[in-house]
């Protein structure tokens, strides 16, 4: 979109404008308190301390910031160590997948990439810089592709060169010679150029960022804006003209910030900056987002603008109305302020102490040093006495002092405060403790740990760990969340296209077009989970219930496999094992499983199946008596019909042996009728 020429000159005026009146620029309140902060973190001394050594004082400088900080970063950079920072929650039933997809995508492909380097960088400037600030932004990038084709016939060259979308012929390099087949053949070489754009989120210095001072946060700011130094060399790739280059004012190294010195003079003998020339030119180049109204409507856009300088020395490159819906600044305080952009941190809670203590500590140290080796009075004596001043000067264990005359050495009574002082230094202890629940409690297991009851140190890890989970609460709702929202509409805006990436040892197909960028977001961190036993004995707890659920309620339960298996993997991880996939399987295959047990029939219920199993026996039972009576029946019959078949054999035989015996006396009686016998039975049986 063109805009009128006076645009440009309207822009400049109110970045001019703005960034006057803005928190974090060199020289303001905010500046000077990191320096501060940041030096008693570094253990930086007084300004009497050159003096004091030189009067043999003590320069012992306490660091009680830089022990709070460094013990409450294990704790907090644990909360926020697991695979899953943030989730996102379908608002209805048809983005439930697209949901779990975006979930697993932005936490593995866009935060997982350099989530340590955030939270380390980002979450410590939070802790003793007051805040800490990242950017989340998709730069342009280029890639070119070059591909190579042998043997093409003119129709095929030109219908691949049509296909590929190339434009320009500097893009084409071809070869052609002669085929006896086919007449001439073609060899090309395509370059193809294609614009990526990858998501990315950069850790930013704190002393690099301004913000309007009446902002209440980064959202609703009228005006925030980030620089970082470039080389001349660097704007010509990003396609800005040489002559717009070289009316752009210079960066010089008296320009950077006492925060960045600071950090430099650590391991570096000299904080200058090397000044560049020619193509390593340096310039200080700022990207802020502000409104204007670009079209005449009489509402304000967000604009981003490009510009080099400060203050009325400010030189517009580029700008353009932004496309989202928030500049893409995120911060992260550990001690907010309502209603403010900035608050406090962790540091600002001991950093007077850290002062107590060290003038507590250099009273105590002074005073053991006078008690062994107090101040003296030296008399030379009226009568010429003198002392040997150079072996008094070098006092030490077992000095000879030599002495002439009447001159006396007499020691002055030294008053020593070393009891009071030691005490200062506990009372300082213990307010350390109450203002930032970091103690030695906290920070090792001290000897006596293990004499004291299990309630009584869980009641005590709860007590001194509130404050530590309170500004991991801070940290998750306030910078975790905002990030990836936002996070979700750069991807949904620049990754327009499906993907295939392999995550967890299998490959996954995401297609950011079909999520809903302003999907609800959860941050899947709270209070409490820094402590990983607990953590672990909650998730058995869990499982222990959803199993009670499915066994009682089957397929009624509104718990199911996946439940399961999401509860295993969250233990597995509370434990810190890697890859719990590998343990319990992938929810996906835990939701084919569940789909499985779904469709088969459904089984009965315990009491159903008891029941059943009755009713099978008692027709079981029943039939094996049918079967019983049925057999001795068929006994019965059987036994009747034998006896009855035996009875008529037997009256057969005995109808038959009477047969046999009546023949038998016939034919004796035939017998003795021929032999002229007759005998009283012949008679009778003829009569006579």
């Amino acid at each position: 979109m063109s805009y009128s020429k006076g645009m440009k000159e309207r822009i400049r005026a109110i970045v001019s404008r703005e960034s006057k009146h803005c928190i974090g620029i060199d020289g303001g309140e905010l500046s000077r308190a990191r320096t501060d902060l940041k030096e008693a973190y570094l253990g930086y001394g007084y300004g009497v301390d050159k003096e004091r050594a030189g009067r043999g004082l003590s320069t012992y400088v306490d660091r009680t910031m830089m022990e709070t900080i460094e013990w409450a970063k294990p704790g907090l950079f644990r909360v926020f160590g697991n695979e899953e920072i943030v989730r996102f929650d379908p608002r209805s039933p048809e983005e439930e997948q697209a949901a779990e997809d975006a979930t697993v995508y932005i936490n593995q492909v866009v935060f997982g990439r350099r989530m340590f380097q955030i939270i380390h960088n980002v979450l410590a400037d939070g802790l003793y810089q007051r805040v800490g600030w990242c950017i989340a932004h998709a730069p342009k990038k280029e890639k070119q592709q070059v591909d190579q084709y042998t043997g093409l016939t003119e129709q095929e060259a030109i219908a691949l060169i049509s296909q590929s979308g190339i434009s320009s012929p500097e893009e084409v390099e071809s070869v052609s010679y002669p085929d006896p087949q086919f007449g001439t053949l073609f060899d090309l070489t395509l370059r193809t150029t294609r614009e990526e754009r990858e998501i990315r989120i950069d850790p930013i210095p704190s002393e690099r960022v301004i913000i309007s001072e009446d902002a209440a946060d980064v959202e609703s700011a009228r005006f925030v804006a980030h620089w970082e130094i470039k080389t001349a060399s660097d704007l010509r790739k990003e396609g800005y003209s040489q002559a717009l280059i070289d009316e752009l004012p210079t960066e010089s190294g008296d320009d950077e910030m006492p925060e960045t010195r600071v950090t430099r003079e650590v391991n570096a003998s000299s904080t200058d900056a090397p000044e560049g020339t020619g193509a390593l030119k340096r310039f200080k180049i700022w990207e802020a987002w502000t409104e204007c109204d670009l079209n005449g409507d009489g509402i304000a856009e967000k604009v981003k603008v490009t510009y080099c300088g400060d203050d009325n020395n400010i030189v517009v490159l580029d700008f353009e109305e932004w496309p989202l819906y928030r500049a893409p600044l995120f911060n992260a305080c550990s001690l907010p302020l309502p209603h403010a952009v900035v608050g406090l941190c962790l540091g600002d809670l001991v950093m007077d102490l850290q002062s107590l203590k060290t003038e507590m500590t250099r009273q105590y140290l002074d005073g053991l040093a006078f008690s062994n080796q107090a101040e003296i009075v030296v008399r030379t004596g009226a009568a010429g006495g003198e002392i040997d001043m150079e072996s008094l000067l070098s006092r030490g264990p077992g000095n000879v002092i030599r002495a002439k005359g009447d001159a006396e050495i007499t020691p002055l009574p030294v008053v020593t405060s070393s009891g009071e002082a030691l005490q200062g230094i506990e009372l300082a202890n213990g307010m350390t403790e109450r203002r930032t629940g970091i103690s030695s409690r906290t920070q090792s297991i001290q000897a006596d740990t293990l004499q004291n009851t299990a309630t009584g140190a869980s009641i005590m890890d709860e007590a001194v760990n509130q404050r530590l989970e309170l500004i991991a609460r801070v940290f998750a709702e306030m910078f975790f969340k905002p990030l990836g929202r936002y996070v979700l509409h750069l991807v949904h805006k620049y990754h327009n296209k499906p993907v295939q990436i392999r995550l967890k040892g299998r490959f996954m197909d995401f297609d950011p077009r079909r999520w809903d960028p302003d999907m609800d977001i959860s941050v899947a961190v709270g209070l409490g989970t820094g402590n990983r036993q607990r953590l672990v004995a909650t998730y058995q707890g869990i499982l222990g219930i959803q199993q009670q659920m499915i066994t009682q309620l089957g397929k009624n339960s509104p718990v199911r496999l996946t439940n399961l298996i999401y509860t295993c993997h969250k233990m597995a991880e509370a434990a810190g094992l890697e890859a719990p996939e590998r343990f319990f399987g992938t929810e996906e295959q835990a939701a084919q499983a569940e789909q499985a047990i779904m469709n088969a029939p459904e089984q009965p219920s315990p009491e159903i199946q008891k029941l059943q199993l009755e009713q099978q026996k008692a027709q079981a039972k029943q039939q094996l008596d049918v079967q019983k009576a049925q057999t001795e029946a068929q006994r019965k019959a059987y036994e009747t019909q034998a006896k009855t078949a035996l009875e008529r054999q037997k009256v057969e035989g005995q109808l038959a042996l009477k047969a046999m015996e009546l023949q038998g006396e016939k034919e004796l009686d035939a017998t003795r009728l021929m032999i002229g016998e007759r005998g009283p039975e012949l008679t009778n049986l003829r009569g006579v």
